[in-house]
Parts: structure tokens; C-alpha cells; sequence
């Protein structure tokens, strides 16, 4: 459950749910304000285009009634007076009406689907630059699938909403409206008859849209649901083959796709609905119109040529009307995912810049970059427990301090809050003096390299990879930088060198390679602080030697914080702090905490083992 306090707004739209009448009302007010957002945010900013598309619109619905309107000439002249003179106008005009009507049918699409695409890449951007300015607790929070889904699903319905739903109806009413006026033109007692059944048409289609939203919405949960499985199932392959698990994939897959199809279904039901319940109603009303036609033709009260041009407006309102209620489920379901996404889009990060944030000030090496945590406690929100106590620390400028203790002490929670990944429940984190809380986050991770103990790569090349470190790096820098992590050499060895795209997560690189390319990023960086969490743990004995190299010369004056697995990477740290159930259990240099002979002893003593059985073990296997 969130911790998160509902606001008195939020607080009031649940109440004003829950009562009786409010829901439609809640629903048709939530319709307008996304529609005003699409229009103001995305769509406004296009108004030439949509000016013209307007037109087109106008011209487009105008010709239909200008074509229905020309069946009484047509009859009255060929047909009842017999006038030769019209044989070539009438045919002429009715090809010059359907032409036009053509051209501006075109124009309008075109223009319209270039204005919804370029929305939903809008939108798209902003869904994007929303989400990874999230801060870490809130994106753990949202799974990667689902915004996928969001991402492709959900913009797909949008995009359908704008071409096909909103621009649709508003050019069909338009339509209707014109042949409605050429109907009540002709006879409006005829008119009159045709449209009181209007209302039913209006009542099955606001049933069928309920009915449509409910389930359009399932199956957009159900879509995310689906993505959130797959990505899992596909990230964790190595998992799923290592204990054989396709079947169970495979089959949590298929009821995920099962449950989303039940909802598709329905949705796909009431959308089948809405035309053929459009064309009932449109039937009926047809019968009556044209048993009152009859009546008062056989009295002497309405023309031939009127009952064509009537009959002939009356047919080409059809397909408005049931396009209309076609359309009118596309909306729903666009104006659905469109409330999902700016759901999306309006998430807050818990962590940003204060309003009087400046720049993180650091001095030159070798006394810049000292840091002081005082008093700092913190919870992981999902946790409950404590990840750290009371902690205080002090790491002088330009030294190298390592964090060590058992799992779960809270060492990577101390990264955590320096990279202000979190906000600290209580305390104060001091870089020079200066409360990270109080400066730019952009200034304050500028000033920090990280290496973790798991490299993430993007896939792209290895110039790039090593690129992250700082954009404008030229290639010569980028280069010295791998070299001096000793990564220059498998990279040369590569079909394209440093022009090769290493594949999602680096995975056509070994362990080690990834580690080095990872340490190549943080090299180029050249940042005051390094946090090393056993940056050297994936290297072999003598790639290890050489990145241990790499980083005495890139730590030398330089704030080093490192997170120590192995305590013989260590021996070497001006200063040790032990960390115990996120409480500082002790501190001093190797020498000190192994002739205390408390915790730091004894982690030492067992690493010291561990060591010098995996050693044994080498010298047997090569022996044998």
C-alpha cells in the first residue's frame, strides 16, 4: 500500500464516486479536460495546420449536401420536364461536386495524420522525460513492461483517437448537420419523422461506449500485465533454460494472454454492436419516412423531385450516423489511454532541486571532495527496517576510505543517499561543506564517478559506452581512457574496434570486458569522488593487476569510497569503516581493526580462508 497522503482533492473525487449520479458526471468532466489538455499542450501549437484541415472539413461535408441537393434538379429537368439543355450540366456539375469532395477528403486525412503523429511523438517525449526524471524509489515502483505498453499501446489508441475519433466526429456531425439541413429543405415534416428516433440511436451508442470503456480499460491493465511478464521472461532467459522452466513461462504467458483476449473480446463485441444497432434504429426511422412519403405523395403534397432529393439526403446521412457511433467507440477508448498517459506524464519525482538550489562548489584536488555524513538514518519505503542508524562518518578530501561489512549492513545504501538516489529520513550528507540537499542534482552527480559491481551497457558501441562518462569527449580521450582501463586491447582485437555495438546489456562481452569498459566511463569522467563498488570483482588475475594499476593512478588525490567484498582490495584504505545491521560497528585503518579483533577481524579472517581455499583449489586443478 502507497505511503503516500492522499490529497483533499484526490480525497473529494473518491468521495464524489461513490455516490450515486456522480459517476457519468465525474466520467463526461474527466472527457473534457483531456480533450482541452490534447488541444492546448499538443495540438494548439498546430493551429495553421488544423485551420486548414477545418476547411477542407467544412467544404468536404459541404459538398455531400450540395450533392444530395442536386438529385431534385436532376429530377425535375432530365426526368419530368425533359430538358435536353441539362443532360450535360447536371452530370458535369454532380463530377465536379464529387471531385471536390475528393480533394478536400484527402487534404483533411493527410493533414490530420500528420498532426497525429507528430502528437504522439509528442506525447511520447514527454512520457519518456517524465518517467527517467523519476526519482529511483518511484521508478522501481513502475514496471518496465507496463510502460512499454504505455509507451506503443496506449499512443496507438491516442493516435487513433485524433485521425479517426475526434477529427472524425467532428466532420460527420458537420455533414449530418448539412444534410439534415437539405432534408428539412425539401420537406421538414419528412424531416421531422426521420429524426425522432434519433434519441434510441443516441441512448444504445452511450450504452455500448460505458460498456467499451470498462473494457478497454481492462485491457489496457491487461496489455501492461502481458508486457511486464514477457520482459521478465526474456530478461531472465539464462534463468528460465538453467531450471527448465519454459513450460511454466510459457504457460504464465498464456494466462496472461488469455485474461487480456477476455477483455479484448468484449471490447471488440461492443464495438461490432455500435454499427449494426445504429442501422436498426436508422432502418426503422427509414420505414416511417417513407410510409409518410407515400401518404402525402398519394395527397398531392409532396413532389417527385423533393422525394429523391429528401431520399437521397436520408441515404447519405446514413453512413454519418453510423459512422458516428463507429467513431464515438474509437474516442472512448483513445480519451481512455490518453488518461492513462498523462497519468504518466504528471508523475512528480519525490526527489528534485529546491527552489534556492546552486551549483555543488568542489576545490581542487587534492583537498576537494571531502564528505561528512553526520547523524544520517534512513528506511527503504518497501522495507520497514532501518537500513541505517544514526550512521556518521567522515572521509577527508583526496583519501580512500572503504565500507565494509556482512551483507545487507547498509553499504550501497550510503552510494544511495551520496548520489542522492534517496533523500535521507534524518541527518545530514556535507560534500565541502555544502548539504547535497541544498545543491542542483546535475552539479552533484557531475562531480561523482560510479562503478558498480554489475556494469550496465547500453547497446550500442563501445565508443559510445565509454562516451556516458562525459559527452563531449573526443575520440582520443575516449581511447586513453580504455587504455588506461586496460580495455584498449580485446577492444582493438574487435572486427570494429571501438565502432562495435556490444548487444542489449553488453552481453557480447564477457564479464570482465563489461567491468573494464565500465571503469573506462568512470576514468573519462574525471570527477573529484569515485565510488568503486568491487569495480575489479569480474577480472581475471591479470586484467585485475592491471585495472588495480589504472585506479591507483586515477585515485591518486582524489575522494575514493569504496565498497569492499574482498578485504584483501582494501588493505591498503586510509581509513575502514564497519558497517553492522546499518549501525558503525567500528573504524581505523587494516592494521588497527585486525588487532582489535572484533567484526573487521573476523570478516578478515574468514576472507583470508576463503582465499586460501580457492587458491589450493587453483593449484590442484592445475596440477591435475
Amino acid at each position: 500500500m502507497s505511503t503516500y497522503p492522499r490529497t483533499s482533492d484526490q480525497a473529494a473525487a473518491e468521495t464524489a464516486l461513490r455516490l450515486p449520479g456522480t459517476r457519468k458526471r465525474a466520467a463526461a468532466s474527466n472527457d473534457f479536460a483531456i480533450i482541452r489538455r490534447l488541444l492546448r499542450d499538443y495540438m494548439g501549437r498546430r493551429w495553421n495546420r488544423l485551420a486548414v484541415a477545418a476547411a477542407c472539413m467544412l467544404t468536404t461535408a459541404g459538398m455531400s449536401g450540395v450533392l444530395a441537393w442536386l438529385l431534385d434538379p436532376a429530377t425535375r429537368e432530365l426526368f419530368l420536364d425533359n430538358n435536353a439543355r441539362m443532360l450535360l450540366i447536371i452530370p458535369l456539375a454532380i463530377v465536379g461536386v464529387v471531385a471536390l469532395r475528393a480533394a478536400t477528403a484527402f487534404g483533411e486525412q493527410y493533414i490530420l495524420n500528420n498532426v497525429a503523429e507528430r502528437v504522439v511523438a509528442d506525447v511520447q517525449r514527454d512520457m519518456f522525460s517524465s518517467q527517467i526524471r523519476l526519482d529511483i524509489a518511484t521508478l522501481n515502483e513502475i514496471h518496465s513492461g507496463e510502460l512499454v505498453s504505455k509507451f506503443l499501446y496506449d499512443a496507438t489508441l491516442l493516435r487513433g483517437a485524433i485521425t479517426r475519433g475526434v477529427a472524425g466526429l467532428g466532420k460527420e456531425f458537420v455533414t449530418l448537420v448539412v444534410l439534415a439541413a437539405v432534408m428539412i429543405y425539401e420537406d421538414w415534416q419528412l424531416a421531422l419523422i426521420s429524426v425522432i428516433l434519433l434519441p434510441l440511436a443516441a441512448w444504445v451508442t452511450q450504452r455500448l461506449s460505458r460498456s467499451l470503456r470498462k473494457s478497454s480499460t481492462r485491457g489496457m491493465e491487461e496489455t501492461g500485465t502481458l508486457s511486464r511478464a514477457l520482459s521478465e521472461a526474456l530478461a531472465g532467459r539464462r534463468i528460465v533454460k538453467a531450471y527448465s522452466l519454459e513450460a511454466y513461462a510459457a504457460g504464465a504467458a498464456e494466462s496472461r494472454i488469455a485474461q487480456r483476449l477476455k477483455f479484448i473480446l468484449r471490447a471488440a463485441r461492443a464495438r461490432a454492436a455500435a454499427v449494426p444497432s445504429t442501422d436498426l434504429v436508422g432502418g426503422l426511422a427509414a420505414a416511417a419516412t417513407v410510409a409518410f412519403a407515400g401518404y402525402q405523395h398519394l395527397h398531392g403534397h409532396l413532389a417527385i423531385n423533393q422525394f429523391f432529393a429528401f431520399t437521397g439526403a436520408m441515404l447519405l446521412a446514413q453512413q454519418p450516423v453510423r459512422t458516428l457511433s463507429q467513431l464515438w467507440t474509437i474516442s472512448t477508448e483513445g480519451l481512455s489511454a490518453a488518461n492513462r498517459i498523462f497519468a504518466l506524464i504528471d508523475t512528480k519525482p519525490g526527489i528534485s532541486d529546491r527552489g534556492d538550489a546552486r551549483p555543488l562548489v568542489v576545490g581542487p584536488a587534492p583537498d576537494g571532495g571531502s564528505i561528512r555524513l553526520e547523524n544520517v538514518s534512513f528506511t527503504y519505503r518497501e522495507e520497514g527496517a532501518a537500513a541505517l542508524n544514526q550512521i556518521s562518518l567522515d572521509i577527508p578530501a583526496g583519501r580512500k576510505v572503504a565500507l565494509v561489512g556482512p551483507s545487507g549492513a547498509g553499504k550501497s545504501t550510503i552510494f544511495n543517499l551520496l548520489l542522492r538516489f534517496y533523500d535521507l529520513d534524518e541527518g545530514t550528507i556535507r560534500i565541502d561543506g555544502q548539504d547535497i540537499r541544498a545543491v542542483t542534482l546535475e552539479s552533484l552527480r557531475a562531480n561523482i564517478a560510479l562503478v558498480t559491481q554489475e556494469p550496465f551497457l547500453f547497446d550500442e558501441t563501445i565508443a559510445d559506452n565509454i562516451a556516458l562518462g562525459r559527452r563531449d569527449a573526443s575520440r582520443e580521450e575516449i581511447v586513453a581512457a580504455a587504455r588506461a582501463a586496460a580495455a584498449d586491447g580485446f577492444i582493438s582485437e574487435l572486427p570494429r574496434g571501438y565502432d562495435s555495438r556490444i548487444g542489449e546489456g553488453g552481453l557480447r562481452l564477457s564479464g570482465g570486458q563489461r567491468q573494464r569498459i565500465a571503469i573506462a566511463r568512470a576514468m573519462l569522467r574525471n570527477a573529484p569522488i569515485l565510488l568503486l563498488d568491487e569495480a575489479t570483482s569480474a577480472l581475471d588475475a591479470e586484467s585485475e593487476r592491471q585495472v588495480r594499476d589504472a585506479l591507483a593512478r586515477l585515485t591518486q588525490g582524489r575522494t575514493t569510497v569504496v565498497i569492499a567484498h574482498r578485504l584483501s582490495t582494501v588493505l591498503d584504505a586510509d581509513r575502514i569503516y564497519v558497517l553492522d545491521q546499518g549501525q558503525l560497528a567500528e573504524w581505523g585503518t587494516h592494521a588497527e581493526l585486525v588487532a582489535r579483533g572484533g567484526l573487521y577481524a573476523r570478516l578478515y579472517r574468514h576472507d583470508l580462508a576463503e582465499d586460501t581455499g580457492n587458491e589450493a583449489a587453483r593449484t590442484t586443478a592445475a596440477r591435475g
